[in-house]
């Protein structure tokens, strides 16, 4: 009897850790906010390649589709000038550390900032900080994004 009850253990357990070891993760990062709740840059990173494939559909791409980039005319502030929200997309083998992703999403936002003629908003709402978990040590200030 208490073989069999141990024997279930073991296969719920083997089953869980089988389970668990195909899980693959997306992160999904959004910074420049923008007026009518847009935001200029979106970056989406993926373990799994079926994650990317879906993100990048609206671009038209068949095959393995290992990322994209996509952009979409949204209203300028001033109403005059045009300006474009980019989405970046792509396959990773590993995630990134969340600091690192944070860092990488940030300075995208900078470079879709600067190629556009527009105030650059990627500081707003997080006031230059990174706010990814466990960046800072021991109560230290978060250290700033440029």
């Amino acid at each position: 009897m208490l073989t069999r009850i141990l024997r279930s253990f073991a296969v719920v357990g083997l089953a869980a850790i089988g389970l668990t070891g195909c899980a693959s993760g997306t992160m999904v990062a959004k910074f420049g906010p923008l007026p009518g709740g847009a935001t200029l840059m979106t970056l989406v990173v993926s373990e799994n390649v079926d994650v990317v494939r879906q993100e990048c559909a609206e671009v038209g791409v068949f095959g393995r589709v290992l990322g994209c980039q996509s952009s979409q005319q949204i209203r300028h502030p001033n109403g005059v000038l045009p300006l474009r929200a980019v989405k970046i997309v792509r396959y990773a083998e590993r995630l990134p550390s969340a600091a690192t992703f944070e860092i990488d999403a940030h300075e995208l936002c900078h470079v879709v900032a600067a190629l556009q003629l527009i105030d650059d908003p990627c500081h707003v709402g997080n006031d230059g900080v990174l706010q990814a978990h466990g960046a800072g040590s021991g109560g230290a200030a978060m250290p700033r994004l440029r």
